[in-house]
């Protein structure tokens, strides 16, 4: 039987008068990937951040593997196996590739000693940097400066960084946002491997991307959750259609 990985019960995050979340609860099984859609401002980005500690909720509970984590910190959410990636890149420009996929993995584990006060790294950080060079395709690039890096390498580095520490559930925040269309088809590719057995929520502008990638679209407008089902019935919502796709989108 399917195990529900991450659940939200209630969640509402108000901001004065404004609802930006407003009462959401959803379960979400583990290995599957949720395509988290819906127009600007509709509460997706703000309902990431609440499942990943970094913004308060003022009603809800969250959930990961059973466990209530609604008061734990961001940095307890990713060692329990919770990785956020983001819409704005978020590296250390002026370091090498390596050295950005060592400090994540670091970070992650209590107690680290950071890589420029020891160069002694034990084989599991090595091996983890290894493996997550090849799965992003950098590892031709891993004594290149990040900074330097095109964008589309740019955004397979952050996603590393977040996938370094092996996480179980990932939140990815518009992870195509400024991928020219040639990079797409790679980018996309990288995300399916990535996804293999680990749960995704995936927030994405792209239409295509988020119903290929996707096995279960959730759709969010006003900070509520209007919609929610498999790609082909959410493309077939006339509900959908009218409140945020328009009739040609889909």
């Amino acid at each position: 039987m399917t195990q529900v990985a991450l659940k939200c019960e209630g969640v509402t995050v108000s901001y004065g008068a404004l609802r930006a979340v407003n009462d959401v609860s959803h379960d979400f099984q583990e290995g599957r990937v949720y395509g988290l859609i819906g127009p600007n401002g509709a509460g997706k980005t703000t309902l990431l951040n609440v499942l990943a500690g970094r913004q308060m909720r003022h009603r809800g509970r969250v959930f990961c593997g059973g466990q209530e984590i609604s008061q734990r910190p961001a940095y307890e959410r990713a060692r329990m196996g919770i990785g956020r990636s983001f819409q704005i890149i978020k590296i250390f420009g002026e370091m090498t590739v390596a050295e950005n996929l060592l400090i994540a993995a670091q970070s992650r584990r209590p107690g680290f000693q950071p890589f420029w006060i020891s160069r002694s790294f034990d084989k599991q950080f090595r091996e983890q940097l290894d493996a997550t060079l090849e799965l992003t395709g950098l590892a031709a690039h891993r004594d290149d400066i990040a900074g330097t890096l095109p964008y589309g390498l740019q955004r397979s580095l952050e996603l590393g960084v977040t996938l370094i520490p092996d996480p179980k559930i990932l939140l990815l925040d518009e992870p195509l946002a400024g991928i020219g269309h040639h990079e797409i088809q790679a980018a996309l590719e990288l995300i399916q491997k990535v996804s293999q057995g680990r749960t995704v929520l995936l927030i994405e502008h792209n239409m295509d991307a988020v119903m290929s990638l996707s096995h279960e679209i959730v759709v969010m407008s006003n900070g509520s959750v209007i919609a929610c089902g498999s790609p082909e019935a959410i493309r077939k919502n006339e509900s959908v259609r009218s409140i945020y796709l328009g009739e040609d989108a889909l």
